[in-house]
């Protein structure tokens, strides 16, 4: 298998530019979600003296787990452009975690974070 020559700096400092602007994003939005939770959570204390439908529950619960889920698969891509940008302060941004080859540019302009190459990633799939 012979390696990939590594990308060109300018190159490098683009996709960098691009991944903190992702990181920047997730960030406000795991805030907002976060303080929606919180907001919520308050709305929601003791409200005994109030008659509460059974359906007013189960959507308010079904909102509650839809939201955390959203919080869930944000810390996820998170963790994901995190460990992209320290692949590229360690000059080993762009290369597949599988097969060693490097990643499209196409790729990682659609996906900053990928991690392995598109043959590789549907191969992941099946």
């Amino acid at each position: 298998m012979t390696k990939a020559k590594i990308m060109k700096k300018s190159e490098l400092k683009q996709f960098e530019k691009r991944l903190i602007e992702e990181r920047k994003k997730l960030l406000r939005e795991l805030e907002y979600e976060g303080s929606q939770i919180s907001k919520s959570n308050e709305s929601s204390g003791d409200l005994s003296a109030y008659s509460n439908h059974m359906a007013d529950q189960g959507t308010e619960t079904e909102r509650r787990e839809l939201t955390s889920q959203i919080l869930s698969t944000r810390r996820e891509a998170l963790s994901e452009v995190d460990l992209a940008l320290n692949k590229v302060n360690q000059r080993k941004y762009g290369f597949c975690e599988s097969c060693g080859k490097a990643i499209s540019k196409r790729r990682l302009k659609f996906l900053p974070q990928a991690r392995k190459c598109i043959t590789c990633s549907k191969g992941s799939q099946k």
